[in-house]
């Protein structure tokens, strides 16, 4: 059954990514040192908080080292040096260091020791990882902003979205201490299946607000068909992958606006930039259909309330209209892959 309405509301909203453990194998080490994450849910752009028990691994410390001193190398190898205990005890091509008084090993004194920080990343076509110290470098992925990863050794890391609800940071170092020397396998895992995940991560992921990627458009025209056998299973196996065609419940499009106006604190050009990241094909929504409007009626016997078909959505093709006003027009194509549920709603 094809059902046809006005209004409604579609949520957009990120599903953050869980938090995952990474033996420090996947620091892919050389010259240029990035991070091997195969977990597609880090996008280019996303603040992530990195962890590791003997110090992060990015030049983020005195002069620019490493926070990591029990992860230093004890010669490079071949490779850049990394620390500043390292270049004296090779100064002038010899491996003692002329000065008797300098540390033969890296230190906090040396180095700094930080178990946390926070960065951008950007991701390339091999899911290889950089940190960056700007959203926008990150998702450019170029030179400028780049935190470098240091050729260290710090152990199993944990990488998790960033957040600064309090408490977070140390649930995640104490996420990390409960996991200690578990076998990851293939040098990823999620953290849940070595683990038991703090409730504050796991409330601060589940909150759309929290994490700031939250937002709503009300729509104008809507076309919803709720009958699977209806439809074109192939033509959308082909604009969705099999995944969306074997989860498929319904499909339609929609017409709708948002005002950016109404983001208290934000500017419009970042909630723009997000706006684009949700709209592109695949990205996951929310999507509520209005059915029944009775909050105007004068009859005693009705029930003053609005009836929505609510359902799980993925976009397809979409356009947005990003003229200059404070409406953004919104047209998309998507499939329903949630269970259709009717919703009231009290005036």
């Amino acid at each position: 059954m094809a059902v046809e309405g006005r209004k409604g509301i579609v949520e957009l909203s990120r599903e953050w990514p869980a938090p995952t453990v990474l033996a420090d194998q996947r620091l892919q080490r050389g010259t240029s040192p990035s991070l091997d994450l195969t977990d597609l849910a880090f996008q280019s752009g996303d603040e992530v908080l990195l962890v590791s028990l003997r110090g992060v691994p990015l030049g983020i410390g005195i002069n620019g080292a490493a926070p990591c001193p029990d992860g230093h190398a004890f010669w490079t190898g071949g490779e850049t040096a990394v620390g500043p205990a390292l270049a004296a005890r090779t100064a002038g091509g010899g491996f003692w260091s002329a000065n008797p008084s300098a540390r033969f090993w890296e230190s906090a004194q040396t180095v700094g020791f930080q178990q946390a920080a926070t960065a951008y990343i950007h991701r390339d076509e091999m899911d290889d990882v950089r940190f960056y110290s700007t959203e926008l470098d990150a998702i450019n992925g170029g030179s400028q902003g780049l935190i470098p990863l240091r050729n260290v050794s710090p152990g199993p890391m944990l990488i998790l979205p960033a957040s600064s609800r309090s408490g977070y940071e140390a649930a995640a170092l104490a996420l990390l201490q409960a996991i200690g020397d578990a076998e990851i396998t293939d040098g990823e895992q999620p953290a849940q299946n070595l683990a038991p995940v703090p409730q504050v991560l796991a409330d601060t992921a589940a909150d759309a607000e929290a994490r700031g990627w939250l937002m709503q458009c009300d729509l104008t025209g809507w076309v919803f068909e709720m009958d699977a056998a209806q439809l074109d299973q192939e033509a959308i196996g082909q604009a969705f992958g099999e995944y969306a065609k074997g989860a498929l419940r319904g499909a339609g499009s929609f017409n709708g606006e948002m005002d950016h106006s109404r983001v208290v604190g934000e500017q419009s050009g970042l909630g723009m930039l997000r706006l684009m990241m949700l709209t592109s094909q695949g990205s996951k929504a929310r999507a509520r259909f209005q059915l029944v409007d009775q909050r105007t009626s004068n009859v005693a016997t009705h029930v003053r309330e609005r009836i929505f078909y609510e359902t799980d959505i993925l976009l397809g093709k979409t356009a947005v209209n990003t003229s200059a006003t404070d409406v953004i027009l919104i047209s998309a194509q998507f499939v329903a892959t949630g269970q259709i549920r009717l919703a009231k709603e009290a005036p």
